[in-house]
């Protein structure tokens, strides 16, 4: 891949707060329905035990290609949902807590051409229990809990996640070749981005955003750096 390309998917990582709190989102699905199961009620316990600026869910770090996979995706099942259910009236659904104030939600009107809205609400103005991840519908003048949708949407985005952590998993297996030389580029957040130079694609030399690096390795790693990759773990490369 392109070096040039890759440092702009990197600045990407760094600039784009919106990816970054939807994968804060994403922590709280699964720290509440893959870890223990307990409603989180309140803004306040929502985000508790989240670090602001990780990108993780929970303790698994997400690399960007697979961060913008689950955006993508995360748009694709609320629409294909609100189409399929569109007889139950205009769907929303809360996607973040406004940046200006903790009692103010961020939702979004979940069909195709209006999904760019973005639709600013308080907390007392929603239906009660009303939280991260809810759908809501547009019944007459009113907005309305649907519980069950959200039900259904928060198993779907589970199971979207579950699955794009195993291939991501796989994905970064696939990288991590035996005896190959890798070069250090930028550092960020326990991530550091690797170059394989064995490994060149047109013309360019493949990028790899890694999220398992040695952690005495990643406190003294520079840019240009070079390590090899042996015995199934990176090693600095003389």
């Amino acid at each position: 891949m392109n070096l040039d390309l890759e440092n702009d998917l990197f600045n990407n990582l760094k600039e784009k707060q919106f990816m970054q709190n939807f994968i804060k989102e994403l922590s709280n699905y699964l720290e509440k329905n893959l870890t223990h199961n307990t409603e989180i009620s309140g803004v306040d316990n929502t985000w508790n035990n989240l670090l602001a600026d990780n990108l993780e869910i929970g303790n698994q770090k997400i690399i960007s290609k697979y961060k913008d996979e689950m955006l993508l995706e995360r748009t694709n099942i609320l629409q294909n949902y609100a189409l399929k259910t569109k007889d139950k009236g205009e769907m929303y659904y809360i996607y973040d807590i406004d940046t200006n104030g903790k009692n103010t939600y961020n939702l979004c009107i979940c069909e195709p051409s209006k999904s760019h809205k973005v639709i600013t609400k308080k907390i007392e103005d929603l239906p009660e229990d009303a939280r991260l991840g809810s759908v809501l519908r547009k019944q007459g003048e009113e907005i309305v809990l649907e519980k069950e949708d959200t039900r259904v949407i928060e198993n779907q985005i589970n199971s979207m996640i579950k699955e794009k952590i195993k291939k991501q998993d796989q994905y970064l297996d696939s990288k991590r070749i035996e005896g190959h030389i890798y070069e250090a580029d930028e550092k960020y957040l326990g991530r550091i981005w690797l170059y394989d130079l064995n490994n060149k694609v047109d013309g360019g030399i493949e990028g790899i955003e890694e999220i398992e690096f040695p952690k005495n390795l990643y406190e003294t790693a520079k840019k240009g750096d070079k390590f090899i990759y042996q015995n199934g773990e990176y090693k600095k490369y003389e």
